[in-house]
Parts: structure tokens; sequence; C-alpha cells
């Protein structure tokens, strides 16, 4: 009641509402006609709230929801979990999609109850539930998993996802395996844990009104469903998983195969009569080619999603950091493995490092460096629908901690979104031109052995590698330029990731654009003032990193800026891929010296090996007799 209720003579409160008469009016039916008009009223409210579940609402809805302010700052959307993960500890993924995924008519629904029970209810005190991110702790370290990592760990985080949903309503799993052939052994072992995971669901019964329902359908170039209607027989699952056949087409088409299913099966199993929890398990090892040039394939089936409630979950690899490819491991019929490239990133909208060589570096491999996150159209579509991206496999190379990696997470908005931010921002613009650039003409590692047995022959290589270096000169000069562009809007921007990656493109160009000029000086003098040997019988020049800078006070110039950019990407950045990559450019100075050598020319022949048309063959010691033999392979498309 409010306050106007609260008189204790009637008279003075009829009088203070301003009604006439109220004198020959009962107390009863006064009180009568005030209850009624309050439940005309809530009434009304409630109709407004059941209106809101109308399915022809929904579609504005959502597009009205489209426009919502994305916000992924502070959380990893896709967790490496068991014991191949940092920590015994979940990353926020699932909060995060839960926080971006929230249903609108949910939201609208809660809040008009909430203000039905604000009217109704006396104020009391309220209770602060722990963050959805801590209870996701508390699972992983207390729940059903198995603690492991890779498939089995991944396998077990939707063992209890499943588990979860199953608690709300029943539940169809539509499992979409990647057809690839190098998916052969992934697609096994999840085959060999299907009866375990479906043990523990309890859901081991052909009841046509079992709670669990579960569809198979692969994907490559086309989309082939195994269950033409979802089935309760988890024995007929597993053997339908160990029957898909590799496509050999070297295709992926797992957003249209995702937005396929949402289309054959959800009016049937949203419907408002049976409805269920939908969730769709892309199981893949690269990152999809039919995202879309803008992604807007994305944009649709994630709409689709969302419309009819699906969640997407992924178990796959981590994609390369800055790359488009990463690598698989592939077993031949005879055996014989090999990583073989395919596309499995980059992490971001766009590749946002610069793809440039590591002059005097010895054993580095920067294609193996792990970006820690799925790529960035497949990471989107599960965080969106409120699903995950399982690492089930993450990169053999160079490795980071997941905890450090949540604060340079990508943006994850719509391309539209991100593109109109980098059009606001020089620096954005520049370091993506510069990323572009390197990719379209990569720029060449040099020459640093050269043969000296005599003048003539050390006149003569030098010549042909100054022609190379000229040329690599000019290229990294534009690069320079590119970036430098940029530089005066480099104090606007805001990120840490964006910070760390425009500081290293810079860095890194400005210190090869200083060794480029420091070696053709090296050369130039050279040719023209031959060097004597110290050691009688030495027949090689070698070019070596020193910190000795001998090309004057303009490369000198460049050094400084060079080290300045560098330095302060692994001071503020450590622990991060791009300290990593600029602590491996400060390794070695960026000044030449000489450094003198023997080698029996005449032992290799031809020069020393350097012959470009020389051609490699592969050759393998047969088993049987213990003789070396050449194989030739056909390498498979996946």
């Amino acid at each position: 009641m409010t306050d106007s209720y609260r008189y204790t003579d009637h008279e003075t409160a009829l009088d203070h509402a301003g009604v006439s008469g109220a004198r020959e009016i009962p107390a009863w039916a006064i009180s009568l006609g005030v209850h009624i008009l309050v439940l005309m009223m809530l009434g009304s409210v409630t109709y407004v709230t059941g209106k809101i579940d109308n399915d022809t609402d929904l579609t504005s809805l959502l597009e009205e929801y489209d426009e919502r302010d994305y916000k992924f700052e502070n959380a990893i959307v896709q967790d490496i979990v068991g014991n191949a993960s940092d920590a015994n500890t979940l990353t926020a993924s699932q909060a995060a999609a839960q926080v971006v995924n929230k249903n609108p008519q949910e939201v609208m629904q809660r809040e008009l109850e909430e203000e039905i029970l604000t009217v109704e209810a006396p104020p009391v005190n309220d209770i602060v539930a722990p963050p959805e991110a801590d209870l996701a702790r508390i699972v992983e370290t207390s729940g059903t998993s198995d603690n492991v990592g890779g498939v089995e760990g991944s396998i077990d985080r939707m063992t209890y996802e499943i588990q979860n949903s199953l608690k709300e309503r029943q539940t169809l799993v539509c499992w979409l395996f990647d057809e690839s052939g190098s998916l052969a052994e992934r697609r096994a072992e999840i085959a060999d844990r299907f009866e375990n995971i479906y043990g523990q669901l309890d859901a081991m019964n052909t009841d046509e009104h079992a709670p669990l329902k579960t569809a198979i359908v692969g994907f490559g170039k086309d989309l082939h469903f195994y269950t033409p209607e979802p089935i309760t027989d988890v024995r007929k699952a597993v053997n339908l998983v160990r029957g898909i056949k590799d496509d050999d087409s070297g295709v992926e088409m797992v957003f249209s195969s995702v937005g396929s299913i949402v289309q054959k099966w959800g009016r049937k199993f949203r419907s408002a009569r049976d409805k269920h929890n939908c969730m769709i398990v892309v199981v893949t090892d690269e990152r999809g080619d039919d995202a879309g040039e803008t992604f807007e394939t994305l944009e649709t089936v994630s709409h689709q999603c969302q419309q009819l409630g699906f969640k997407v979950y992924c178990i796959g690899n981590s994609s390369p950091f800055g790359r488009q490819q990463g690598f698989v491991r592939y077993v031949y019929p005879d055996k014989f493995e090999e990583d073989i490239p395919v596309d499995q990133g980059p992490e971001s909208v766009n590749m946002e490092v610069v793809d440039l060589p590591f002059w005097g570096a010895r054993g580095v491999n920067t294609s193996r460096i792990s970006s820690g996150l799925g790529p960035y159209a497949l990471t989107r579509l599960c965080a969106e629908t409120g699903g995950m991206y399982l690492i089930a496999q993450d990169a053999r190379g160079k490795q980071f901690d997941t905890v450090v990696m949540k604060d340079y997470l990508p943006d994850y908005r719509p391309a539209r979104l991100y593109n109109n931010d980098i059009s606001k921002n020089l620096a954005k613009q520049a370091l993506l031109r510069a990323a572009e650039s390197t990719r379209i003409a990569r720029v060449a590692a040099p020459t640093l052995r050269f043969r000296a047995d005599s003048d003539n022959a050390l006149r003569t290589e030098a010549a042909e590698a100054q022609k190379a270096a000229t040329i690599i000169d000019h290229r990294v000069s534009e690069i320079v330029m590119l970036l430098e562009a940029g530089e005066k809007d480099r104090t606007k921007l805001r990120t840490p990731r964006w910070k760390a990656a425009y500081d290293l493109a810079l860095g890194r160009a400005l210190a090869i654009q200083a060794r480029a000029k420091g070696y053709n000086w090296m050369l130039a003098k050279a040719k023209t003032a031959p060097m004597t040997f110290e050691t009688q019988g030495n027949n090689t020049w070698t070019m070596v990193p020193s910190s000795e800078v001998q090309t004057g006070p303009e490369v000198r110039k460049i050094v400084s800026k060079a080290t300045e950019y560098l330095s302060r990407v692994v001071d503020e950045h450590p622990g991060t891929p791009w300290a990593y990559l600029a602590e491996l450019e400060l390794q070695n100075p960026l000044g030449w010296s000489w450094e003198e050598s023997k080698i029996d020319y005449a032992a290799m022949g031809n020069g020393g090996g350097n012959d470009p048309n020389r051609v490699m063959f592969l050759e393998e010691i047969d088993p049987k007799t213990g003789k070396k033999r050449q194989v030739k392979r056909e390498r498979p498309k996946l």
C-alpha cells in the first residue's frame, strides 16, 4: 500500500482523494473498488509480458539487438581444458558468451517481472550471487572432468555442458564433423569416447521421448546428414562417426553447414510444443572457407542460430599468431608423417602483424607461433551463440600464458564495426596496409656468406648481392613510410593489442632498414678495398651482426629509433608474442662486421652448393635393405 491508503479516518482519506459524497459509501466498497483497479492494472502488465513470447516479435527484437554494444575486452572466448591448460581453472569464455548472447526476450521479460515484483513486494536485502566466471572455475576443479587435455579434455567439457542442458529440458546435440583426412584421428578419438559420454548422461535408451537426441552430420565441400533424423541409439551414433569417409576436395563449408542444420531442425526442436535445448558441436582443425569475404555468411548464420536458440561449440585448433596458415600433421598410408600447411587463421579480422624475415638469426621459425586463440570467425560464432571454442590442439611451436593473453584479445565485434574503428585511426590503417604489403611482396633475407678464394670471386658475389640488397632496401623503406604515416595517431591507440602490434611493426621495419643500408655499405666497401685474411688458408667472408654501426649518422638514427620501439614492446608487453618477436629482433645488434673462415668448395661442388636450380629429393632408408630410396608421395588436399 502507498501512503495514500494509510488514513485512520475514512472521511479524511476520501476528501484528500477528491471524491465527493464519500460519507455515504461504506469502507468495504471503497476497498473492493481499489483492489479491482489494482488487479486490472496488473492484468494489463501481464498481457504485455506474455506478448513478448510470440514468434512474430522475435525478428524485430533481434534486429534491434544487433546494434548492441559488443564487449569482449576482459574474457577469452575459448578454453584449453584439462591437463593441457596452463592452470586447473577455466578461462572466462563462458561468461563472455553469456554476456554477449543474452536473449532479448528473456532480458525484457525479466525486467518487466522485476518491475511487478517491486510494486507488490516490500524491499528486501539483495543476495549477491558469485560471478558466473567463478562458478565456471568451481566446476572445472570439482566437476566430472577427467582432468586431461586435448580432445579428451574438450569432450569432458562438452559432457558437462550437455549435463547442464539436460537439467533444464530435453536436448538435441548435433555433432558436425569435418571430413578432411587430417581429422580422421580426431573423429576416431571422439567415437571412442561416445559411449562413455552418453553413459555419464544416462541416455543409453531408445525411447522416442528420451531426454537426449543426437545427430551426426559431416561436411567438406558438401554436407552429409548421416542421421536423417536425430537418434537415441548411442551405438549407432558411434558406428556412423567411424564410417565417415575422407573428403579430398580441400574445401570446408562449415558456416553454411551450421546454417543448414538450423534450418532443418530449428522449427521442429524449438517449437513451443516440443521445445529442446539445441547444440551444434563443430569438430575441425581449420577455420572454414565460407565465412565470406566480409564475413557476411558468418553474420547470417550467427543471426539464425540466435533467432532459433542454437548454441555452437567448436573442438578445434588454435590459430597461428598473425598468420593465415598453420600446420596439421598428416599420416600417409605408409605411416610417413608430414606437417602440411592449412588455413587456420588469423585470430583477428585481419592479419595485424608484419611478415618480415629475421636477418642473421638462426633457427627462428615465426610460422610456428601460437596465438592461443581460435580463428576469428569460428570463435565469434561460438561466443555470439553462447557456446565456446575449445582448443583440442595447440601449435607445436612457441606458446603463451592464456592468463596474460586475456588482455590482448582481438576485436570480436562484427567486421563492419572493426573496419569503422580502423577508418578513424591512422596508426591502425598504417599497420594493416604494411602487414598486407609484406604478404603481397615478401621481403627476402640476404646472402651473408661470400666466397673469397680470389679477389675476383669476392667482387663478383658482392656485386650480385648488392643488386638484391638494393631491392630489399627499397621495399623496406616503403614499409617504413607506410607505418610512419600513422605515427601521429599512435598515442590514440587504446588497447594493449594495437599498441604492441604497431610498435613491433615499426620497430622491426626500422631494424631491417638499418640492416639493409649497413649491408649495402659493407658490400660496397668490400668491392673497392679487398680484405686480407688474418689466418692463412681461409677463403670465406661471412657478414655477422655487430654492435658497431659503421654507416654514418643517418643509419645510427634509424638504429636508435628501432631500438626505442622494440624495447618499448619488450618492457610494456612482457610474456606476449609481440614481446617475443621484439626480443628476437634485439638479440642481434643492428650493425655488421666480417668474420673469416675456411670452406672446402671443391668437396661441396658447384660453388658450395648454392645452385638455385639444384633439385632436392626426398630420401628414406628402406627398413628391409638398409639402403636409401627415393619416395614420391602425392600431398593430400586438406
